[in-house]
C-alpha cells in the first residue's frame, strides 16, 4: 500500500473502533516517513479519540513540530493542554485556529472553559478576550456570557453590567421555565440576586444535575464511641476560609468528637495547613481521587457528619456529597445561601442570616447558632499602624472597603461619593484587586466630582500587615448586596467600626450578623439614604471615632463574636443534637440553639 492507501487503511480501522490495528498502520508510516507530519497526525488523533491523551499529546506535538498546520491537530492540542491546566499552550493554539479564521462552534465552550480558567488566576484580560471568542461562536446558553458578566463586575465596569445582566437574567429565567440547568452559577446569582427564593431555585437546577445513587453506606461506629466528623474543602491553606475557622480543629472536644478533613486542592506548604493538618485526627489529600473514592473512604471510615465548607464556590467537590456517604450532611460558611440539594440535610446559619421567613427557600433545615453563624480564630490583638504608616495622607478621615471588587456596584459606589463629597478632608481606601477596576472606579469617581486621588488603591500584603495597616482605617463602608464578610470581621478585629445595610438575603445579611455579635446594632441602617446620612455624621463628630474605636477594643476581648471556644461549644451542640435526632430515627428538622 501507498502512504495515501495507509492513511486511509488507518481511518477506516478508527470509524471502526479498532483503534489498535489503526495505531498499528500509524507506527509504518511514521517508520517509514519519519520526516513527515502525517503520520503523528493521524497517530495522534486516534489516541486522542481511544482516550489515551498523554500518547495523542506526544503524537500530535511531534506533528506540530513536523510542521503540520493542520485545524484539527490543533484544536486536538488544545483540548489536551486544556484538561491538563497547561492554559498557556491551549491558548496558543487557540490563538493559531483564530488567525487561520477557523474557529468554529464546537469552539465555544472550550473558548469558556479556558476564559475560566484565566479569570480564575486573576488574568482578567485574557479571560475577556477568550469569553468573545466564545460568545462570537454561541451567543445562546453560553457560559461565556456569564464570564464576561463576571469580569465587568470584577472590572466594575458598570455601563457592560447593564447590558449583560439582561441577558443572564433572560438565560437563568428561561433555563428555570423548561426545566434546564441555568449557566449562571449559584454563586454569581447571590451576587446580583437579593432574592432568597430565586437564589435556591438555581442553586436546586445545578444540585440536582449532580443526583446519582447515593452508595452502600458500610457504616461502622467509632471504637471510642464517638462522632466522627469529616470536613470537605479545597481552602485548608491561606484563604479566608482557613483564616476564620483555623482553631476549630484544634478545639473541638477530642473525647465527644473524631475529626477527618479531605483537602481537594493541590498540597500547600503554608502554616495553616500544616496546622490544620496537625489538629486534624486525620487528614487526606483527595485532590486526585474520583468521586466515588472519597465517598467510599468516608463510608468505611464511619463518618457520622459529613461537612461540607465549599457549596457552590470554585473548587468545590459536591460531586461527593451528591453520592449520599454519610448519615448526616451539613453545608456550612462557604456558600452564603441554600445548596438547594436533597442530599444536605442541613444548613448552619443564624437567625439573622436565616430568618424563620426564608426557611420555605432553603432545601436544608437549618442549625441556628445563638450568635453569629461565622466562626472567628483570631489571637492576637493586631498591632496599630498610623496613617503614614499605612500610606496614607495624615489630618483625613479614612473610609475604607476592602472587598473584593465584584460586590462593589453601581448604587452603592454612588452612596460612597456623595459621602466624600460632604466629608472634605477624606479619602476611600480600597483593595487593588485589578488595574482595570482601578481605572474604572476613578473615572466614576471624577464624573461624581470627586478627584481621582481621593480614591487609594492598597497592594495586596500578608493577613497579619493587612490587619495592622487595617487600624489605620476610621469607618468601613460595607458593600450592598454581597456583603463583607471575612473583610467585615477582620475590620472589627482591628478595631474599626463597619457601617452597614439592612439585607434582603444571606449574603447582604452578614455584617448585620457580625456586629450584632460584638454589640454593635447601631451600625446596621435601613436603606442607603440612612447609610449616607450616617457615614457623615459619623466622620463630622470630632472624637466620635476615637470612642468607638475604644469601644471595640473593649469588645474584641467579651463579644461572642471572637469567643471561638464559646463558637465551638455552641457548634458541637448542633451537631450532637442532629445526631442525636438521627439516632432516635428522627427526621432533619430546624435546631435553634
Amino acid at each position: 500500500m501507498n502512504l495515501a492507501e495507509q492513511m486511509n487503511c488507518a481511518i477506516l480501522l478508527a470509524d471502526q473502533k479498532d483503534f489498535v490495528a489503526a495505531d498499528a498502520v500509524c507506527e509504518k508510516i511514521c517508520v517509514a516517513s519519519p520526516d513527515q507530519p502525517d503520520g503523528y497526525y493521524l497517530r495522534g488523533l486516534i489516541a486522542f479519540r481511544s482516550g489515551l491523551l498523554e500518547r495523542a499529546l506526544q503524537y500530535l506535538s511531534q506533528a506540530e513540530i513536523l510542521g503540520s498546520t493542520e485545524v484539527g491537530l490543533k484544536r486536538s492540542l488544545a483540548l489536551i493542554l486544556l484538561s491538563q491546566a497547561d492554559y498557556d499552550g491551549a491558548m496558543v493554539r487557540y490563538r493559531d485556529i483564530a488567525a487561520q479564521g477557523d474557529l468554529d462552534q464546537q469552539d465555544a465552550l472550550p473558548l469558556a472553559q479556558l476564559g475560566e480558567a484565566f479569570r480564575d488566576e486573576g488574568a482578567i484580560g485574557l479571560a475577556m478576550e477568550f469569553f468573545t471568542h466564545s460568545r462570537s461562536l454561541n451567543s445562546k446558553n453560553n457560559p461565556a456570557i456569564v464570564g464576561l458578566f463576571l469580569c465587568a463586575q470584577m472590572t466594575c465596569d458598570w455601563q457592560e453590567i447593564a447590558a449583560l445582566e439582561k441577558e443572564v437574567e433572560a438565560l437563568t429565567q428561561g433555563a428555570l421555565t423548561d426545566g434546564k440547568v441555568p449557566v449562571e452559577s449559584p454563586f454569581v446569582h447571590v451576587t446580583r440576586v437579593m432574592d432568597s427564593e430565586m437564589n435556591c431555585a438555581v442553586a436546586r437546577a445545578w444540585s440536582n444535575s449532580l443526583k446519582i445513587d447515593g452508595i452502600e453506606r458500610s457504616h461502622k461506629q467509632s471504637t471510642k464511641g464517638s462522632i466522627r466528623l469529616a470536613y470537605i474543602s479545597s481552602d485548608f491553606h491561606e484563604h479566608a476560609t482557613a483564616y476564620l475557622m483555623h482553631r476549630l480543629f484544634k478545639l473541638h472536644d477530642k473525647q465527644r468528637f473524631e475529626v477527618f478533613a479531605y483537602s481537594c486542592d493541590s498540597p500547600s506548604d503554608s502554616s495553616l495547613r500544616r496546622e490544620i493538618e496537625s489538629d486534624c485526627d486525620f487528614f487526606f489529600d483527595i485532590t486526585e481521587w474520583s468521586a466515588d473514592k472519597v465517598a467510599q473512604h468516608i463510608s468505611k471510615n464511619g463518618i457520622d457528619i459529613l461537612i461540607d465548607l465549599k457549596g457552590h464556590t470554585r473548587k468545590n467537590r459536591l460531586d461527593i456529597a451528591a453520592r449520599r456517604p454519610a448519615p448526616l450532611q451539613v453545608t456550612y460558611l462557604g456558600f452564603p445561601g441554600s445548596s438547594g440539594a436533597d442530599f444536605f440535610d442541613y444548613v448552619v446559619a443564624d437567625p439573622i442570616v436565616l430568618p424563620k421567613g426564608d426557611w420555605e427557600f432553603y432545601s436544608e433545615s437549618p442549625i441556628l447558632l445563638p450568635h453569629c453563624y461565622q466562626i472567628n480564630s483570631h489571637l492576637d490583638t493586631p498591632l496599630l499602624m498610623t496613617k503614614r504608616e499605612a500610606g496614607l495622607p495624615e489630618d483625613v478621615f479614612v473610609f475604607c472597603s476592602f472587598t473584593n471588587t465584584y460586590k462593589i456596584d453601581p448604587l452603592m459606589f454612588s452612596t460612597w461619593m456623595r459621602v466624600l463629597g460632604a466629608v472634605e478632608d477624606s479619602v476611600l481606601w480600597l483593595c487593588a484587586n485589578n488595574s482595570r477596576a482601578e481605572s474604572n472606579l476613578k473615572r466614576v469617581a471624577h464624573e461624581h466630582g470627586i478627584a481621582p486621588h481621593r480614591l487609594i488603591f492598597a497592594p495586596f500584603v500578608n493577613q497579619e500587615t493587612h490587619l495592622m495597616r487595617l487600624s489605620a482605617a476610621d469607618l468601613a463602608l460595607d458593600t450592598r448586596i454581597y456583603n463583607g464578610h471575612t473583610t467585615t470581621s477582620d475590620a472589627l478585629w482591628a478595631g474599626v467600626p463597619v457601617l452597614t445595610l439592612k439585607g434582603m438575603h444571606f449574603a447582604s445579611r452578614v455584617s448585620e450578623s457580625i456586629l450584632h455579635a460584638i454589640g454593635l446594632d447601631e451600625f446596621v441602617v435601613d436603606g442607603l439614604d440612612a447609610f449616607e446620612v450616617a457615614a457623615i455624621e459619623l466622620a463630622a463628630k470630632t472624637g466620635k471615632i476615637d470612642t468607638i474605636k475604644a469601644r471595640i477594643a473593649d469588645l474584641r476581648n467579651d463579644a461572642p463574636l471572637f469567643d471561638t471556644v464559646g463558637f465551638v461549644r455552641d457548634f458541637e451542640r448542633g451537631l450532637a443534637e442532629i445526631h442525636q435526632k438521627r439516632m432516635l430515627g428522627e427526621m432533619p428538622s430546624p435546631v435553634i440553639l
